[in-house]
């Protein structure tokens, strides 16, 4: 069990408490808690950015608050219209927007298979009220303990600008396993299966934790650099932040509840993950994708599709929605790919084995959860696409025996 990969997130704070400060954020001084964030932290360092798709300068917009009063007081903080349109494409396919309440009757049909977004769920639950920047970064407020008002200050102080903010396994803890009730939506131990099934990571992640005890003391193992895995997340950012193309590590399925904000996402599988990098090649295109990575990447011929991939997962959304897709779309290249726009108050299932890539719209917010059940069980427990360590295998079969109750392999 591993950390999440860093084409997977840019920023990864940890969510536990980080002692008490003197640092109290005066929210109501400017119009909108946003920049006024901004603004009590940085003074005038902070400027508004252009958002038109292709600029050679910043793409960012920070002007607005997200998921605040700026529902009621003014526009949201959002990308200019180009971000979300798509060009003509023959092998592009649709993602299926499905009722929350009549899908447990089709997840089969879904499972492990293709993405799918459920509408009817994320609208109840207490984020859509809870979650805004007067109350997550409220020092006083019912999520003080946490101190997110120092994370705040930290994420905005080097990372705010295409890079998501996530907060390990906060969603676990109350009030925020309370704000977005994960465990309606998957289910956490034995019982009926929940809207996605049922969830073995939290069995999987205790067994492992007291197999790893257990080898500490027994001398099989030195340290405790062996984690578990992160269950699930809080991921917040500016219109334009988002990550690179990735698939989610340790072999796990996903579910991502959009709470506030708009986001376009895409899904490619791993053969069109390699027909494009082979497109790319044919059509010597690879200098100009170098230009789209971050950092940006001098490519010399020759080039292998391994090598192309390689690139592909370096392309920040911003870039690959806002350059690469009007790229490929004057080169004639298409491509097979799944794509969604995503709004507040849906939830996306995302099958393992799947690559895929998200950029916000609007200023967003979302909590989502990693998933293992029977079908990606053995993967996951192999740590498939993982060089081979033998603690890891060690503690793989341990904690599947101590979980499952398995007298051998």
């Amino acid at each position: 069990m591993r950390s999440v990969s860093a084409a997977s997130c840019a920023v990864v704070l940890s969510c536990l408490a980080v002692g008490s400060c003197s640092f109290v954020p005066d929210f109501l001084a400017w119009a909108n808690p946003w920049d006024g964030l901004k603004k009590y932290l940085f003074q005038d360092e902070v400027s508004p950015l252009d958002t038109t798709p292709g600029n050679s300068s910043s793409v960012l917009h920070h002007d607005v608050a997200p998921w605040t009063k700026g529902r009621t007081d003014g526009l949201p903080g959002k990308l200019s219209p180009g971000f979300a349109v798509s060009g003509p494409s023959a092998r592009r396919r649709p993602v299926l927007k499905a009722d929350a309440h009549d899908f447990p009757e089709r997840l089969d049909e879904f499972r492990h298979k293709e993405p799918v977004v459920l509408r009817g769920l994320v609208r109840r639950w207490p984020a859509t009220r809870e979650w805004t920047w007067e109350q997550l970064a409220d020092p006083a407020g019912k999520y003080r303990h946490f101190h997110l008002e120092k994370h705040l200050q930290q994420y905005f102080s080097t990372h705010a600008k295409n890079e998501n903010l996530f907060l390990e396994n906060i969603i676990l803890q109350p009030p925020f396993s309370e704000d977005c009730p994960f465990a309606t939506v998957t289910q956490q131990g034995d019982g009926p299966s929940k809207l996605l099934g049922s969830n073995f990571l939290p069995r999987l992640n205790q067994a492992w934790s007291e197999s790893k005890k257990q080898a500490i003391r027994e001398g099989l193992l030195d340290d405790e650099d062996y984690a578990e895995s992160v269950q699930g997340f809080i991921i917040a950012g500016p219109a334009g932040a988002g990550g690179m193309l990735h698939m989610d590590p340790d072999s796990t399925a996903y579910w991502n509840a959009l709470v506030h904000g708009r986001k376009r996402w895409m899904f490619l599988k791993p053969e069109e993950l390699d027909a494009l990098a082979d497109a790319l090649i044919h059509a010597n295109l690879e200098q100009e994708l170098g230009l789209l990575t971050l950092p940006p990447t001098n490519v010399s011929r020759p080039v292998t599709t391994r090598h192309m991939k390689r690139l592909l997962q370096k392309v920040p959304a911003i870039h690959w929605f806002g350059r690469l897709m009007p790229l490929l779309q004057e080169a004639k290249l298409d491509f097979g790919h799944a794509e969604v726009i995503v709004e507040a108050g849906e939830l996306v299932y995302g099958p393992p084995g799947i690559w895929h890539i998200a950029l916000a719209l609007e200023d967003s917010i979302c909590c989502s959860e990693q998933l293992i059940d029977d079908a990606n069980l053995v993967r996951f427990v192999k740590d498939e696409g993982q060089p081979y360590e033998p603690a890891f295998a060690y503690l793989g079969c341990q904690a599947w025996r101590d979980a499952f109750r398995v007298d051998q392999m």
